[in-house]
């Protein structure tokens, strides 16, 4: 059941006779009524938009909060310790100087261009002192309420149980955001954004006037140009969701004798590889639709699943740590770091509600107050260029003229409303059962060794240990499974998200075997296609690169030996520039070369089979015959990680 506030109405008690509620369902509703109206004044349940008084006809309105949380709190803003044009000059501190000259192409601006001053008068004005996108609620704002503190924690680590969902609406979003950059937080909810804008990072820099300040006036640039905004309107939602609970692995692996390997609808990608011009295939490996997958220029990205320009409706997946967001917070002001803290910074609609749907805390002592993993963020947009999987291009970091305002929406459907939600870059954030797997105490060789694919703790063949295989198949399945959320959730995210794209999931930073994490996903989409409609219906896109931005050079041992070796030395000959890539001192493997990230003198690591090799032989079998020879290859060799997997498996075939 969702909890729909807006204004008083008498749809509100017309919905109790339009919904065939369950026993459960019908309670949680008088619940969510009853905390509107004793939180909140004469405040009571509503939908976001109208229902017809002809039953079965809807009509999209404007859309506001909705959460299917059993109880809600309502938060009153304070007051804001300074004003909008302080909070823009301490992000351009050299004004309409230093701020990009933007023309929006999907503007209602008759294409002209945005200045900073034309910002800073809408925020201030129309946003910040115009119609309140709260104020059905009395100007506060609503807050799913439902979690409590895990042990040893002060607070909730966020304000979303396992199963749950919330979503605000465009404007509002702004709305949050304007609110933290002013410096004005919520009263009685110790919300994460206004704390991360504001906290002090490595050498005393704030957020907020840094790279993510300036990405958070990217947002309102978009937000002052954007015509499902205009005259106060709130536009399209944005929705976060979390699955339920993990599966249990013994009970998916028994399902899994039922599920063919094909089901996963596997393609790839060979970006930047080393591959050449026009030798991107691989005889047996499905590809990525050419147009989402072109190779970047000298100076600029081509097409991945972290681009710009990317497909509308492809997910990027997020390689999580236990939260999204990464290991930003007290940290990180600027660009930098993983893969997960250079999407925040690029995405700055999905930064701003995993940060703010989260109070974790107090500072130094335990936290950081960011949204818990695995979760969906539906409807953020990606609104800066020059970010793809290998972040080389990233220091561009230009406000998109191309930006998608209307083009992108889709009209989704809740239980029963109607609203629209923005397609173009739907964000599934989750970590792998990897991380932590060298602990923080690892030796250099160790380190290195894992690089290459061959650290015994990568190799882990129990049922339930902790870093097991069936806990990376579980880990995948559980967060892109259909049947890890509310029913009600089904068709939403069917029509946002058309496929999923991913790259060295589980062996990124998190040091896991890259050919074990293709594996797992490979396996983890299988079982869960049939969720999404079936064989193919969610396909899987594999970015494969010569150098991540996390572990550069490491997902080369995917390929076969002749393909790794070219993958390798051209990691090695392009290598990655300072910044794009983030490496602790001990990951370091060049001897003549400090500052090169890459895997040096890795070609005698590289397989003799590679993923052609395996999906040859398994892809037309049922998933569970795989993951069963990878477990038992990975028992028969506990403790030796000389030979790599995939020759491991092609030897027991």
């Amino acid at each position: 059941h969702a909890c729909w506030l807006g204004r008083p109405s008498t749809a509100s008690f017309r919905l109790m006779s339009v919904l065939r509620y369950s026993g459960t369902a019908l309670l949680g509703a008088l619940a969510c009524a009853a905390v509107v109206w004793s939180s909140a004044g004469p405040w009571r349940q509503d939908s976001a938009r109208r229902l017809s008084d002809e039953a079965g006809e809807r009509e999209l309105t404007d859309s506001r909060f909705v959460s299917n949380a059993n109880f809600v709190k309502y938060f009153a803003w304070t007051a804001p310790s300074r004003t909008v044009r302080q909070a823009f000059l301490a992000a351009f501190p050299n004004g309409n100087s230093s701020f990009w000259k933007t023309k929006f192409f999907e503007s209602h601006h008759n294409n002209t261009v945005l200045t900073a001053s034309d910002v800073v008068s809408w925020v201030d004005a129309e946003l910040l002192n115009g119609k309140d996108p709260f104020r059905w609620y009395g100007s506060r704002v609503p807050m799913p309420s439902d979690t409590f503190p895990e042990e040893g924690q002060q607070r909730p680590v966020d304000q979303l149980q396992p199963g749950q969902y919330v979503g605000y609406s465009r404007r509002q979003l702004c709305f949050i955001v304007a609110k933290s950059l002013v410096g004005a937080s919520t009263e009685g909810y110790d919300n994460g954004l206004k704390r991360f804008l504001f906290n002090k990072g490595i050498n005393g820099c704030e957020p907020q006037a840094a790279s993510f300040g300036r990405s958070f006036w990217a947002l309102l640039s978009a937000c002052a140009a954007d015509p499902t905004l205009r005259d106060g309107a709130l536009g399209p939602m944005v929705l976060v969701a979390k699955p339920g609970l993990a599966p249990d692995v013994q009970k998916l692996q028994d399902m899994s004798d039922k599920f063919p390997l094909a089901d996963a609808g596997f393609r790839m990608c060979r970006y930047d590889d080393g591959s050449g011009l026009g030798q991107n295939f691989l005889s047996g490996v499905p590809e990525v639709p050419a147009k989402y997958c072109k190779q970047p220029g000298q100076l600029a990205t081509g097409v991945d699943f972290m681009s710009t320009s990317g497909a509308t409706g492809q997910a990027v997946q997020d390689m999580s740590a236990e939260w999204l967001g990464g290991y930003v917070y007290g940290n990180a002001c600027d660009l930098g770091g993983g893969q997960e803290e250079r999407l925040m910074t690029f995405m700055p609609e999905a930064a701003a509600l995993v940060f703010f749907l989260s109070e974790a805390g107090p500072d130094d002592t335990l936290g950081p107050p960011q949204l818990r993993q695995p979760a969906w963020i539906l409807g953020a947009r990606m609104l800066l260029t020059g970010l793809d999987g290998t972040a080389r291009f990233e220091y561009a970091f230009n406000l998109d003229p191309y930006a998608r305002f209307t083009s992108d929406l889709v009209d989704v459907e809740l239980g029963i409303f109607k609203f629209q939600v923005s397609s173009s870059k739907p964000l599934i954030g989750f970590t792998s059962a990897d991380a932590d797997l060298l602990g923080s105490e690892s030796s250099a060789a160790n380190l290195q060794a894992a690089r290459l694919n061959k650290a015994e703790e990568q190799r882990d063949g129990s049922r339930i240990g902790r870093f097991s295989f069936g806990k990376k198949v579980a880990s995948w399945y559980g967060a892109i499974s259909l049947s890890s959320y509310p029913e009600e959730l089904h068709p939403v995210l069917k029509t946002i998200v058309t496929s999923v794209g991913a790259g060295p999931w589980s062996a990124g930073l998190h040091w896991g075997d890259s050919q074990l994490g293709v594996l797992a996903m490979w396996i983890g989409q299988a079982l869960a296609a049939e969720s999404w409609g079936g064989s193919g219906s969610l396909p899987l896109d594999y970015y494969l690169y010569a150098a991540f931005t996390e572990n550069p050079g490491n997902q080369c041992f995917v390929h076969s030996r002749g393909n790794c070796v070219k993958c390798l030395y051209h990691c090695n000959r392009k290598k990655p520039i300072p910044g794009s890539f983030w490496m602790p001192s001990a990951g370091f493997m060049s001897k003549f070369d400090k500052n090169n990230p890459c895997i040096w003198n890795g070609a005698s690591s590289c397989s003799q089979n590679g993923i052609e090799n395996v999906m040859w032989n398994f892809g037309m079998l049922h998933a569970g015959i795989l993951w069963r020879k990878v477990e038992d290859v990975l028992v028969q060799h506990q403790g030796d990680a000389s030979r790599s997997v995939f020759d491991m498996l092609m030897q027991s075939f």
